[in-house]
């Protein structure tokens, strides 16, 4: 895992021996001349000063003098802090969204209808009125969702209405343009994989259905401590984004679902299942 910690290290390094040039060559040329473990695995351990007058330990790579030994530490450095430069700013692109996943449900229910108002998208969504009008207004300020300008809402734009007109009595919602680029940016490998780091307990319950198997929302919720309608919706919302699909089979064997094994399972509920793509980031960002 890329962290601003671990580059500091480096770097901390990096700036010790070269202040300690001296020390370092002696200890090298030193380990060279005798015997010992350093040979087999190519490092020397030595303990050096840092120009702040703290001691660090620093394993040296006992072919290369003490410039080369610093100088890779720098560009290990740099390729670090370029890849964390990367990673935040794809993280960024999600950042104008509010951290629910009925907020993710919102914007896909959005692209479907055209346009919507808040009532009724909550209905919609399975959510309450002022989580929904909430949302809006946070996403309105955000840049995501733009008011419909006043007068009518056509049905083919408001594809949620049954009625061929309707006059706007309320406050309907469509996506921006930012709204549209973000959802094109969750159709993407890196969209997807940040919403892993967005959404909150989205990695977690990602991973415990790629560690453990199929599951559903209730028992999700009850083994994890969590709101049984957050879960509800984070299982939606991740189904939406490709992290998660439902379990086709009608009966679960008990080598499928490791998490409470049985001969056999007979659906109840809606199971679901982490997908290949959720498997391979989730390999990735444990690297």
């Amino acid at each position: 895992m890329v962290s601003r910690a671990e580059i500091d290290r480096l770097r901390l390094e990096a700036d010790t021996i070269l202040t300690r040039f001296e020390s370092v060559e002696a200890a090298l040329e030193q380990a060279r001349s005798e015997s010992g473990d350093h040979w087999e695995t190519g490092t020397l351990s030595v303990t050096l000063e840092t120009p702040q007058g703290d001691d660090i330990d620093v394993d040296l790579d006992l072919e290369a003098d003490p410039a080369t030994n610093a100088q890779t530490r720098y560009d290990r450095a740099s390729d670090l802090a370029a890849e964390l430069e990367r990673r935040q700013s794809v993280v960024g692109q999600l950042a104008p969204l509010p951290a629910d996943p009925v907020a993710y449900l919102l914007c896909y229910h959005l692209d479907a209808v055209g346009s919507n108002y808040p009532r009724s998208m909550a209905g919609h969504l399975d959510a309450t009125r002022d989580q929904v009008e909430d949302l809006c207004e946070r996403m309105e300020t955000a840049g995501l969702v733009e008011r419909v300008e006043p007068g009518t809402v056509k049905q083919r734009r408001a594809k949620a209405k049954q009625s061929d007109e309707v006059r706007q009595h309320h406050t309907y919602y469509r996506l921006s343009r930012e709204g549209d680029h973000l959802l094109r940016f969750l159709d993407e490998r890196e969209g997807r994989r940040n919403v892993l780091l967005h959404l909150p307990d989205g990695r977690r319950i990602v991973s415990r259905l790629a560690r453990g198997g199929p599951d559903y929302p209730r028992m999700t919720a009850e083994e994890l401590g969590m709101d049984f309608e957050y879960v509800r919706h984070m299982y939606r919302a991740l189904r939406r984004v490709g992290l998660v699909i439902e379990y086709e089979g009608s009966t679960i064997k008990a080598s499928e679902r490791k998490l409470k094994p049985k001969a056999e399972t007979h659906r109840k509920h809606t199971y679901y299942v982490a997908t290949d793509v959720a498997d391979e980031l989730l390999r990735d960002l444990e690297d």
